[in-house]
């Protein structure tokens, strides 16, 4: 591990017996983060529900895929954001979370922005499914370059 706050994240996203959890939060934002160095907070909130979904977060992490707009996805998977509205509201606790810890730890800052300060350094003790998210990472940074109005419509977010 680089540092004690890598050691907090991987301890938190593995010290929960709950799937989705803070910890694995702050790791999808901070490796989306490592891509594109800023997030609204809009479309950080976006992150978590695209990881919750393992069909969906396998599928951005293989080989095979190629880098699509959100729009894209949507067309040739619609069953990967068919549900995504509740997964986004029942995110939203882990996602706020997630931002204030990778905060605390010094990891980003937040203005009206998440701005990266450090990556966090990702090793086997963060565990498979975040070895898979860090995988997925890029393709996840490329489904948000599209704007925060086109990515709510196009995944059908209630507000």
């Amino acid at each position: 591990m680089s540092s004690t706050s890598d050691v907090s994240i991987a301890h938190i996203s593995r010290a929960s017996n709950k799937y989705n959890n803070a910890g694995i939060a702050a790791i999808a934002i901070s490796s989306v983060l490592n891509h594109t160095k800023t997030l609204s907070l809009s479309k950080a909130l976006l992150v978590m529900p695209i990881v919750m979904h393992s069909e969906t977060t396998k599928f951005l992490a293989s080989e095979k895929t190629r880098s699509r707009t959100i729009a894209t996805l949507i067309a040739i998977r619609p069953d990967f954001v068919s549900n995504f509205n509740q997964r986004f509201h029942s995110s939203l606790i882990h996602s706020i979370n997630a931002i204030q810890l990778l905060h605390t730890l010094g990891h980003i800052e937040f203005n009206s922005i998440l701005k990266q300060n450090n990556t966090i350094e990702y090793t086997k003790d963060f565990g498979t499914r975040a070895a898979l998210i860090q995988k997925a990472s890029s393709d996840i940074a490329n489904l948000l370059h599209s704007s925060e109005e086109e990515l709510y419509l196009n995944l059908r977010i209630e507000l």
